[in-house]
């Protein structure tokens, strides 16, 4: 027997980090080097077959993927876009320590908004550029423990590493969380 669920996933995080790039390369497995930053609120589906639980059942899942724009000018209403949303992805650039620091501010907005503790997971993006690295993996891990998010990766939207399993781990969460 099939079972039909559908998720929202709230992706958010700081402009330029590469939220856009991880949802394409998890959908359509593309990286475009050039993207025009998200204006409000860009939603992209993906349908997943997974089998889960400890009967194996066979489940067919549907990610409403909310990749919510980072900029500043949109924090007053960033917030009307997570409502509803049964997770979160996080992303920060490891290139840019700044996008690293607001990481706190963007999860006690998502908090404060649904008013309940939803599965996040943080990312660390653009691992491809290694030479260019300002925030280091560890710092990454802390923050997991300190915020009590579900996982943390290093991901790159570029080549694809940890991106389709990132996204699965979400993905598992918000059904292991429907079928209490």
């Amino acid at each position: 027997m099939k079972r039909h669920f559908s998720f929202k996933i709230a992706c958010i995080g700081d402009t330029g980090v590469g939220k856009t790039s991880l949802i394409n390369q998890f959908i359509s497995k593309k990286f475009e080097k050039d993207y025009i930053s998200t204006i409000g609120v860009n939603i992209l589906l993906k349908d997943l077959k997974m089998v889960f639980g400890s009967d194996k059942g066979n489940y067919e899942v549907q990610l409403m993927l909310w990749d919510i724009a980072g900029q500043e000018k949109y924090s007053r209403i960033r917030h009307m876009f997570y409502q509803g949303s049964n997770a979160c992805i996080i992303v920060y650039d490891i290139t840019r320590p700044a996008s690293f620091l607001v990481v706190p501010e963007f999860l006690q907005d998502l908090e404060e908004f649904l008013q309940r503790k939803v599965p996040i997971i943080i990312l660390g993006n653009k691992v491809d550029l290694k030479d260019l690295r300002r925030v280091e993996q560890e710092n990454g891990e802390k923050l997991q423990e300190t915020t009590n998010a579900l996982a943390f990766f290093e991901t790159s939207a570029k080549t694809g590493e940890n991106v389709e399993h990132s996204f699965e781990i979400i993905a598992k969460a918000c059904l292991e969380d429907s079928l209490k």
